[in-house]
């Protein structure tokens, strides 16, 4: 048999000599797209339209947007048209509804209107947001009456637990009145100016059915209220009473008087809570900046005399010198004219409660 022998194989390099190799050359690269080709891919399907329509938008909105903006805040119109209007003490006041805008009153407008700074919470505006806690109550219902007669919004926090929902009945319907059913001993969180806090059971009773809640009421209360004044940069007033010098021996009571007190006494809740709430008041002042007004109230008094508790004062006179001299304020009712009015208005609440159990 014949047979074929395949020819060894050799390498490529050596069938084909090197000088006969290609030469090496890069891929050449892809060419940018043509101007042509770039105004069509733009036309194409409407791009370059919506381009320029966004960049007409944003050009307008950041050229008319400033004007707007100060016209809008110069305007003293409401953002709706609803408002009302009444004359009181000599002069016209306009107010609108809680959500609409009054404009800046002059002498703020070229202080703040440079955007400068930070602008505490109700500086652009007239009328004021106040929250008054306990205003339910007697002395708070009236603070609140006077709040509203000069224009205020008022919002009152009570828990109705010695305030009376009679006292802010009067009230229902007032777009610039709001009530809130809620104990300060829990955290609230409001925008307001400026901040009453009156909550606090104010009466021997209430000290001896709960007095864990009268001492709550003013620590807790007033911790929670100074730190909602710290957050949104409010204005603070603490209503506190003579009670904090205890049995006084001194006759008037300066504030430079210390006091003669039993803090364990079973009017101690009462008393050493005020005492507290008035250091919480001036350790944020001292520390945190809160703006502070201190207002001193007796709120206690007694129509029928009986055995006095334990503790009790034997006789209180606060000075109230210092409120002459700050405020131009002294009582504008004697004492001869003023019990009278409040023995009526005891005798008439008493009433209207037994008429309300007859009916029940």
């Amino acid at each position: 048999m014949k047979q074929l022998h395949k020819p060894a194989s050799t390498r490529r390099d050596e069938e084909i000599p090197m000088s006969q190799n290609p030469p090496y050359s890069p891929k050449a690269l892809k060419h940018p797209r043509s101007l042509p080709r770039s105004l069509n891919y733009l036309l194409k399907e409407q791009r370059l339209l919506f381009i320029l329509v966004g960049i007409l938008i944003g050009s307008t909105f950041f050229i008319i947007q400033p004007s707007l903006s100060y016209l809008w805040s110069a305007s003293s119109g409401p953002r709706i048209p609803r408002s009302h209007s009444f004359s009181g003490n000599g002069e016209s006041i306009s107010l609108y509804d809680r959500t609409g805008v009054v404009g800046y009153d002059e002498n703020y407008r070229s202080k703040y209107h440079n955007g400068v700074g930070r602008v505490p919470v109700g500086i652009r505006s007239k009328r004021k947001r106040i929250v008054v806690t306990g205003g339910a109550g007697f002395v708070g219902s009236h603070l609140v009456d006077k709040l509203i007669a000069r224009g205020d919004d008022v919002i009152v926090i009570d828990n109705f637990f010695t305030g009376r929902k009679e006292n802010v009945v009067h009230l229902s319907g007032n777009p610039r009145f709001e009530l809130i059913r809620h104990d300060v001993v829990e955290p609230i969180l409001l925008e307001v100016d400026q901040i009453y806090h009156l909550a606090c059971p104010a009466s021997p009773v209430h000290y001896k059915y709960n007095p864990v809640k009268t001492i709550k009421t003013n620590v807790m209360g007033t911790l929670n209220m100074l730190g909602l004044a710290k957050r949104i940069g409010a204005r603070f007033l603490l209503t506190s009473t003579s009670e904090v010098y205890g049995d006084p021996l001194e006759h008037p009571q300066k504030e430079t008087y210390w006091g003669h007190v039993n803090p364990i006494g079973v009017r101690s809740c009462y008393d050493e809570g005020k005492r507290t709430a008035e250091t919480l008041t001036m350790d944020y002042h001292r520390g945190a900046g809160v703006e502070v007004v201190k207002e001193t109230i007796d709120p206690s008094a007694t129509i029928e005399f009986k055995e006095n508790t334990a503790d009790d004062p034997h006789k209180r006179k606060p000075d109230i010198s210092k409120a002459k001299d700050l405020l131009n304020w002294e009582p504008k009712i004697s004492l001869r004219e003023g019990l009278p009015l409040m023995v009526n208005d005891f005798r008439n609440r008493i009433l209207n409660e037994d008429e309300g159990k007859g009916n029940k």
